[in-house]
């Protein structure tokens, strides 16, 4: 009965696994769904042109003949007075205005806001926060009231999924409010690989909804009022006579065009120089966005690696304004799982049937079927399908159509593998002994090699043409070195032979383990402890500079965990509560003066007392402190872990969340610690231990401030200061802020595996950390998200009043970053 229908229940276990994977949205497949969508659009056969969207870029060749941005409003009133005059139709100053900026900086708000008045068409974007850390700023919404969007629902609210949430927004000036033609904020969502595939249309705040800037944009464009439009939540957005098809957030996926050639561009400097008549504009809609290759932010797309954001914004006016929507048939569970079980039910009916040929043809035509449906359907019809499970199925079909066959299994059971068990089990080379002949004599010099075979076991293997091949050997009985063998047995070894074998195994492969495996590598998920055991009894030591340490105060020493300049880190137990510690001396064998020394110990114990009074989960917990003779040691939270710069020196890929996560923790440590009135004072990727979830401990608080101010009054050189603020270089007081730049450098760092500043000496790098100007990462690696370098650049400011005046901010700088990688579902990704 199995037999009979094994086929069928083989096609059945496929369609059953595939069904697994799409149910749990495995991963892998989601991100090669993803690679396969944004294949589609390389095969596009045609450019699309959007004549009716101008690009007007204030680009390096402006920047050269106009001066450096940031410009001031009167500059960009003179640049938004020549565009005016030819009378586009809409006019989208993509660039945000801070309502903080004085008059004496970057001021001439009134001529900005009176050359608006006139052309009345100018739409002005702002921005948003989904997080609440920014609450100490105040918006002025007043304004924004006007630009409130309809909703189907009867009380007016939709579900809190089917917009973007905001907690605050941060408008332009009021009158630069009051006379823009509309307000739309500007915010960018990524996908878990980092690429920008879906556009945001709609906010809610404070019991309102609210357009982004790309729609109140293509709607002033379509004459469209935002009281007008109406939000079906989850499905649409309708804009006059136009409905735009959305994901149940309320965003649009962007139907992208031809990377650099789809929209005119025309440099600012040609409309400000008259070298570029202004008619051209007429009835069109202008995009005046600062497009400078060092200061525009790139977006990772499925058309390009790094598309200019000015033009990621033309790219959704023009899918709204043209209607060139990409309709998605995103799956639907159940009846996705269906059509994948009815599949694999046609399947199995049809290929056993058939014979091997023709079940091949069947599934390559069904494969080659199926990728060309969907190439028409995106490229003819914008229509863009969720067919990858269809294809994984098909796929594993055509691996198991050998196996088919009716007869297959019968076939398998035919096929026998035989082996003698006694041989086996000792590990003996098989011998093939044919029958005892009782009327030949014995050849007892032929058999004498035959055992000399069997000596040989656990040293070499015997090659073929020694083993016994004549029934005369076969028959003999030996009883040379104490192996009797018998007709039609196999020889076996006596207990000594054995005892032999096994000591040569254990000796080799306690050869293997020590000369082929080094220390350095072990997985890094475990912590790099080199171990020293105590084998013989309680008095057993380990072995240090200064001879043997059994144990320190009450707590058992287990073994040396590492060495650093001040000291040795050694894992130990406390007996009293079986809890593993770290044991973490400090050297105070360079003071000379008995005077200095009493003074250190007391400053040292009273520091460490203070950092043991901090309880934070990304600090490391100190349980006590203590001496053992001259031997200062604080005993701490043991870890099994490994320090962010083991993995900075392996160049162990972080992703940009990854890297925000641990920053950010980082941030909540010295935020609680600063509030407790300690600075850290040596924040640096050694003092930095990496759990095996990325969850971050910060260690050696008030340790290093011991440290650093003994090791400067005693003449030791303190190495390399890479990771020190300026105001500690040059002597100057230090407060928290001084780990605030730390903190920067080490950020540095793990985006581009090398630090901010070099110098060939340590004079030269002094001079650099003090005066030297910083790179942005991203004029290195274009792929890092601008977000970072306005970060860096202000952790790295030489005078502490410039920089983050508190870790908290800083960590709230990267909030709206981490907030992008919100878990959605991975099928509408």
């Amino acid at each position: 009965m199995l037999k009979k229908y094994s086929s069928y229940i083989l096609c059945f276990l496929v369609s059953l696994f595939v069904v697994a994977l799409f149910v749990n949205n495995f991963s892998p497949l989601v991100r090669l769904e993803w690679k396969m969508q944004d294949l589609m659009y390389t095969f596009r056969g045609e450019d699309n042109y959007s004549m009716n969207i101008v690009m007007v870029d204030i680009d390096d060749r402006t920047l050269d003949e106009y001066g450096d941005w940031p410009w001031s409003r009167d500059k960009i009133a003179d640049l938004l007075a020549a565009v005016g005059s030819g009378e586009p139709k809409t006019v989208l100053l993509d660039m945000c205005f801070s309502p903080d900026i004085t008059e004496d900086t970057l001021g001439h708000t009134e001529i900005l806001a009176g050359q608006m008045s006139w052309i009345k068409n100018v739409i002005v974007p702002y921005e948003l926060s989904p997080a609440e850390f920014m609450k100490n700023k105040i918006s002025t919404p007043k304004y924004l009231y006007n630009s409130a969007m309809q909703v189907t629902s009867d009380l007016g609210i939709l579900d809190e999924s089917a917009s973007l949430l905001s907690h605050k927004v941060f408008l332009p000036p009021d009158p630069i409010c009051e006379y823009a033609g509309g307000l739309g904020f500007k915010y960018n969502i990524y996908d878990k690989d980092r690429k920008v595939r879906w556009e945001p249309l709609v906010a809610y705040y404070e019991g309102y909804y609210y357009p982004s800037a790309t729609l109140a944009a293509a709607a002033n464009y379509m004459n469209v009022e935002p009281s007008s439009m109406v939000i079906d939540g989850g499905v649409s957005i309708k804009v006059g006579s136009v409905l735009i098809p959305t994901n149940e957030r309320g965003e649009l996926f962007i139907n992208y065009n031809k990377p650099g050639k789809s929209f005119p561009k025309v440099s600012a400097a040609d409309i400000l120089g008259e070298n570029y008549s202004p008619s051209n504009l007429n009835g069109k809609l202008a995009i005046i966005s600062v497009s400078s290759e060092f200061l525009t932010d790139y977006y990772n797309t499925p058309v390009s690696k790094n598309l200019r954001a000015t033009e990621k914004t033309a790219n959704v006016i023009e899918n709204i304004v043209n209607s060139n929507f990409i309709r998605r048939m995103d799956s639907s569970p159940g009846r996705d799982t269906l059509v994948l079980i009815i599949l694999g039910a046609i399947f199995a009916f049809i290929l056993p049937r058939v014979s091997m040929m023709y079940r091949l043809i069947i599934m390559v035509a069904s494969l080659f079927l199926l990728a060309n449906i969907n190439f028409v359907l995106f490229n003819s019809y914008k229509i863009l399908t969720h067919s990858l499970y269809l294809g994984l199925e098909m796929v594993l079909l055509l691996l198991i159509s050998p196996f088919l066959d009716s007869d297959f299994l019968s076939k398998l059971s035919r096929i026998q593998i035989g082996f003698k068990s006694d041989a086996e089990s000792v590990n003996l080379p098989k011998v093939d002994i044919p029958e005892r002949n009782p009327n030949r004599p014995i050849a007892r010099g032929s058999f004498r090699k035959s055992a000399d075979t069997h000596e040989s076991v656990g040293r070499r293997k015997a090659p073929q043409d020694e083993l016994v091949d004549t029934p005369t050997q076969a028959a003999a009985i030996s009883r040379d070195n104490g192996l009797a063998t018998r007709a039609n047995e196999t020889p076996r070894p006596n207990a000594a032979d054995v005892e032999t074998v096994a000591s040569n195994v254990a000796d080799l492969n306690s050869r293997k383990s020590k000369e082929n495996i080094p220390a350095d590598e072990h997985p890094f998920e475990h912590a790099p402890v080199v171990e020293h055991p105590i084998e013989k009894n309680d008095s057993a030591g380990i072995l240090t500079d200064s001879g043997q340490i059994e144990s320190l105060g009450r707590y058992k020493v287990l073994g040396v965990v590492g060495k650093g300049a001040m000291g040795t880190v050694y894992k130990g137990i406390d007996p009293a509560i079986n809890r593993n510690v770290a044991l973490k001396t400090i050297r105070l064998d360079f003071v000379n003066d008995p005077e200095e020394y009493n003074e250190l110990k007391e400053r040292l114990s009273r520091e460490a007392r203070a950092a043991g009074m901090l309880s934070h989960p990304n600090i490391v917990t100190i349980y006590d402190v203590g001496n053992e003779g001259k031997l200062q040691y604080i005993a701490m939270e043991f870890l099994e872990g490994q320090t962010l710069e083991d993995m900075i020196r392996r160049k162990a890929k972080f992703n940009y969340r990854i890297i925000a996560q641990i920053i950010t923790q980082i941030c909540s440590a010295l935020d609680y610690a600063h509030s407790q009135g300690i600075v850290h004072r040596d924040i640096k990727p050694a003092n930095i231990m990496v759990l095996a979830d990325y969850r971050v401990k910060v260690m050696d608080f008030g340790i290093a401030r011991v440290d650093s101010s003994s090791m400067t009054r005693t003449g030791i050189a303190m190495g390399t200061p890479n990771y020190i603020s300026p105001e500690q270089l040059q002597g100057k007081a230090v407060d928290r802020r001084c780990d605030i730049f730390s903190l920067g450098v080490m950020l540095y760092e793990m985006l581009l595996h090398r630090r901010p500043f070099r110098g060939e000496n340590l004079t030269s790098l002094i001079y650099n950390i003090v005066n030297g100007e910083v790179e942005p990462p991203s004029s290195v690696d274009k792929s890092i998200p601008y977000i970072f370098d306005r970060i860096i650049d202000k952790a790295l400011k030489k005078e502490p009043n410039e920089r983050y005046q508190n870790a908290g901010e800083m960590s709230g700088a990267l909030a709206g970053f981490l907030e992008t990688f919100a878990p959605k579902r991975a099928t509408t990704v």
